[in-house]
């Protein structure tokens, strides 16, 4: 019985791609978060993908809440968060996005 049980864990992880992450509390639906930049008026660029190359879709003033769904490590060395903010997903750098 347990070497099933291993078994059955370790062909679970091989059916998990290597680059997926899960992050903070709860599965699936994501988590709250606001944007927190370094100044009270600062904004933060939501961008089509990960990565400062890529378009801006738009701003989000700090302070305002945002909903994380996933996260990634960009090619340009930052983690960047997938977000929900009124109604558009898109990316956003980790280190400006703090947790509720």
């Amino acid at each position: 019985m347990f070497k099933a049980l291993i078994a059955s864990a370790l062909i679970l992880v091989a059916a998990v791609p290597a680059n997926a992450q899960q992050v903070g509390p709860g599965v699936g639906g994501g988590y709250e978060a606001y944007v927190c930049t370094n100044d009270a008026g600062g904004r933060l660029s939501l961008r089509r993908a990960p990565g400062q190359g890529n378009r801006v879709l738009t701003q989000i003033p700090a302070g305002n809440g945002i909903r994380v769904l996933e996260s990634t490590r960009g090619r340009d060395g930052f983690t960047w968060m997938k977000v929900s903010y009124r109604g558009q997903v898109g990316w956003v750098r980790a280190d400006y996005v703090c947790v509720n």
